[in-house]
């Protein structure tokens, strides 16, 4: 047995130690034709520390001259997507893909997820934002959100708009309760389509009635 847990062990490392090697956690910098660093680009992962919680960033530009854009995601981080299915942003801007706090990079076992209120992140979003605005010089900068991410901008845009260009909204979100009832409608009339008594009884059980919450199962 303990051959056996010794193997497993000094298998696990030598994954680990693979996986290190194959993916550094380090992104990948854009080099001109002579395979030296792009001047004037940039390509690196830091750490800030935002309203008293270490959050991670990734910040990718062929030109510091670009304008900025932040973008904010829908709760689940999608710069590791953008490796494999290229968004090609860097080339017109400096792209900020931050991992939002309890999310991806930014994620600590000893954060509580009740810290990530819609005041919270629209602090954060603020802060990074001012830190933005200083380190690449810039009176204003982009900000850009997708799905639940369009929900924080708006937010975040009415309560500091002097700080934005403009404001771009992806999948954006508006009145996420009536969303919600057109989708359950949806589902529930097709389940009583097919007859399936079961489904039919499950989603019953739900209840709008309440205008300011949306029922989790």
């Amino acid at each position: 047995m303990l051959y056996i847990l010794g193997f497993l062990g000094l298998l696990i490392v030598a994954v680990f130690i693979w996986l290190l090697i194959l993916s550094p956690g380090e992104p990948k910098q854009f080099l001109d034709a002579n395979g030296n660093k792009l001047a004037n680009s940039i390509s690196e992962k830091i750490f800030l520390e935002i309203n008293g919680l270490k959050q991670g960033i990734f910040l990718k530009s062929k030109n510091l001259d670009n304008p900025v854009i932040l973008y904010l995601h829908g709760g689940m981080p999608v710069y590791f997507l953008t490796e494999k299915y290229p968004t090609h942003l860097e080339d017109n801007f400096t792209m900020v893909w931050w991992d939002q706090r309890n999310c991806g990079i930014s994620y600590g076992s000893s954060t509580s997820q009740n810290s990530a209120s819609i005041e919270k992140l629209v602090d954060d979003t603020i802060v990074l934002t001012k830190y933005l605005l200083e380190r690449f010089n810039k009176k204003k900068i982009y900000l850009m959100g997708h799905s639940g991410g369009s929900f924080l901008g708006v937010y975040v845009v009415d309560k500091a708009p002097e700080l934005f260009e403009a404001y771009i909204g992806i999948a954006q979100m508006s009145d996420q309760l009536s969303s919600e009832k057109l989708a359950y409608d949806y589902i529930l009339n097709k389940y009583r389509e097919m007859n399936n008594k079961k489904k039919v009884a499950h989603f019953e059980k739900f209840s709008f009635d309440d205008q300011n919450k949306i029922p989790i199962e």
